[in-house]
């Protein structure tokens, strides 16, 4: 009987910006990764928006080489819609473009720099938005979406830890300007809020984390009720009305909201939960306007109808 074959290594992606956290992170992982045989790969997108984003990618790409990583560059296409934020675009495209680039590679793993003050900062920026528990839990450590493991191994650890390991390993970064460009609302929290907060409230950062993690469990325990309510409401892909106002007007909400956003994809606007909830019980017919398309009410059932330019986006 032969030796039995040694199963493969998956192999490993990390998002590399090319800043000092995402710089750590890859150099970290080779450390560890290279001596076991198992290949990383360095993903960096390019938002084209700054003029040396092109000289960053070059400086990335021969780090990334120089240690040993594969190197994966995906330039972002296109622009903002008229009422999104630069900020928000930007995240959404990242995403997008490094899990295309994870699934050339072959990897189902990509690893993320943030750390416990980007956790922090996060609940803050979601707070200031109106955001509910899931928008409080702000990033999770551990998630898979649409067949990728996206895994934040140093979400609970402090910056300084990430700046004492690129001093003692003499790392070379970019520092890219845009992250002192006052128009971004994470740079302004950054530079404006957190200096004063942490002065009046040293425990600020590991508080705010706390109140992430028990975020966490109360957003999933929401979604566990709305999955519930879900199975009792629906009928095929429709919302049947005389069901849902047989809920208490907390968990109607809850629904509506979480039902909007999984026909749309998108978030949806507090205005139109309001305004669907006043309107609804009352209403025998009509249609409202909805992220990427319209509501439509017939004959007792609330449907969805993406029109067809954002159908189109989804699918792209």
């Amino acid at each position: 009987m032969g030796a039995s074959a040694t199963p493969p290594r998956a192999d490993i992606a990390v998002a590399a910006s090319g800043g000092r956290d995402s710089t750590a992170l890859l150099h970290a992982t080779l450390r560890a990764a290279l001596p076991l045989g198992v290949r990383v790969h360095a993903l960096h997108v390019h938002h084209g928006l700054h003029p040396q984003a092109g000289q960053w990618a070059k400086q990335v790409s021969a780090q990334a080489r120089r240690w040993g990583a594969s190197f994966h560059e995906n330039q972002l296409a296109g622009a903002p819609a008229p009422a999104e934020s630069i900020e928000a675009w930007a995240r959404r495209g990242r995403y997008a473009a490094l899990a295309v680039m994870a699934r050339s590679a072959g990897c189902t793993l990509v690893l993320l720099a943030h750390h416990r003050r980007d956790q922090a900062e996060t609940v803050l920026l979601q707070l200031l938005r109106g955001g509910g528990a899931r928008g409080l839990a702000a990033m999770p450590a551990d998630v898979v979406r649409d067949g990728i493991r996206w895994l934040r191994p140093w979400r609970d650890q402090p910056r300084e830890a990430i700046e004492a390991y690129l001093k003692r390993h003499r790392l070379r970064w970019v520092d890219d300007p845009g992250n002192d460009d006052a128009r971004y609302a994470r740079n302004r929290l950054q530079h404006r809020v957190w200096p004063a907060l942490t002065a009046a409230f040293p425990q600020a950062e590991p508080a705010l984390v706390g109140a992430a993690a028990r975020a966490a469990e109360e957003a999933e325990a929401l979604r566990e009720l709305a999955a519930i309510d879900a199975a009792h409401c629906l009928e095929g892909n429709a919302l049947r009305i005389r069901a849902w106002c047989g809920l208490s007007p907390a968990r109607q909400a809850l629904l509506l909201r979480r039902q909007i956003e999984a026909w749309s994809a998108r978030g949806v606007p507090g205005t139109l939960v309001r305004r669907l909830m006043a309107e609804l019980p009352r209403t025998p017919s009509g249609h409202w306007p909805a992220p990427g398309g319209q509501l439509v009410l017939r004959r007792g059932g609330l449907r969805y109808v993406p029109t067809p330019s954002a159908a189109g986006q989804d699918s792209d």
